[in-house]
């Protein structure tokens, strides 16, 4: 069958979901090409399959159209391909929660959010199948979206291993914070935290990695300043990291944050697992579902308990070894597509 991954929104944290979903479909024995935003040419996409961009190309003749992430142009394309019979693949990511949960990501994303549900709605009654990627957003899908389309099912987040060589424990020194610099992701609460455990005189250090300007944090928080100035803190910020630069930061990571104010599911998680790194995590979306606790990360009830937190740490750190390879082995079984082609290849193949 020919099989087209589309994305028509330029997000760069999907691109490693369309890869792996391309690499899926071609492992299931079909001829694959992407038909992607202009944004996208920016960045490596690998040469892995053909790529049309939209809007200057269009596939002509496809068995299915794989959506891979929200965009405002998708329901125009389903509408056009549903005619010419193609069935209709919708990797969903984030079913709608409630706007009072957005607004703990700030005022602006919960905007976002209702406009990008409001085009998910329009899109799901043209879909043969709907993708959820965790328990918890099959529950909110159910929840406000079944009316839409009841053809719904659960599969991870699915991801290429980008580990390219054995994981070198000795490497890994950091505590990190890895992804957009938000409120949703409680940022500021990473920022307290470490220069509390920095006042403690812990024998670890942290890094920042993020496309977020930090200038006016760098600006009015001298401690900061200061543990960068000294080598204990690491940042990068203020412009989009390679993936390579990304994959660098969470091999050098023991630890890494996920201790988020909200979230669905996150992409961090399966990413640090990938490389083997444990991670941190609030007990709310999809994190009970992949988190068990002293083996691949710590669930912790909140981010005030800076003691228990840093006991948390201090434990992975002390047993990065099994922990790392409990996380490799997570990945693997969950969030690496070669473990899907058998299941996946039922589910869609055998849909109405």
């Amino acid at each position: 069958m020919k099989v087209c991954v589309v994305s028509l929104k330029f997000s760069p944290g999907h691109l490693s979901h369309i890869i792996a979903y391309g690499k899926l479909f071609r492992g299931m024995g079909n001829d694959v090409t992407l038909w992607l935003d202009q944004g996208y040419a920016k960045l490596d996409t690998g040469n892995e399959f053909p790529i049309l961009w939209y809007p200057a190309t269009e596939p002509e003749k496809v068995d299915i159209l794989f959506l891979a992430n929200a965009s405002t142009k998708n329901h125009d394309v389903c509408r056009s391909f549903k005619k010419k019979g193609t069935k209709i693949v919708y990797l969903y990511h984030e079913p709608w929660e409630s706007f009072d949960q957005y607004l703990k990501e700030g005022l602006k994303q919960a905007l976002k959010a209702t406009a990008a549900h409001y085009f998910s709605t329009k899109v799901l009654p043209f879909c043969d199948l709907v993708i959820v990627p965790s328990e918890y957003a099959l529950s909110l899908y159910k929840r406000h979206d079944i009316r839409y389309n009841n053809k719904v099912v659960k599969i991870p987040l699915l991801f290429d291993d980008e580990l390219r060589e054995e994981i070198d424990l000795s490497k890994k020194e950091y505590f990190s914070y890895i992804g957009h610099a938000v409120k949703g992701h409680a940022f500021d609460e990473y920022i307290a935290f470490i220069k509390y455990a920095h006042a403690k005189g812990v024998q670890f250090k942290f890094e920042i990695a993020t496309r977020t300007d930090l200038g006016n944090l760098l600006k009015r928080d001298k401690a900061i300043v200061r543990m960068e100035n000294e080598g204990i803190l690491r940042i990068s910020h203020g412009r989009p990291l390679t993936n390579e630069e990304i994959n660098q930061a969470y091999g050098r990571s023991f630890c890494v944050w996920n201790l988020y104010r909200r979230s669905t599911q996150s992409g961090v998680l399966p990413k640090a697992f990938m490389f083997g790194t444990p991670v941190i995590a609030s007990g709310i979306g999809s994190f009970p579902e992949y988190i068990r606790n002293s083996e691949n990360g710590f669930i912790i009830a909140s981010t005030r308990s800076y003691d228990y937190l840093l006991q948390s740490i201090i434990y992975i750190k002390k047993n990065i070894k099994s922990m790392s390879a409990y996380c490799r082995n997570t990945f693997e079984s969950t969030f690496y597509w070669r473990r899907w082609i058998k299941d996946f290849a039922q589910i869609v193949f055998f849909f109405p």
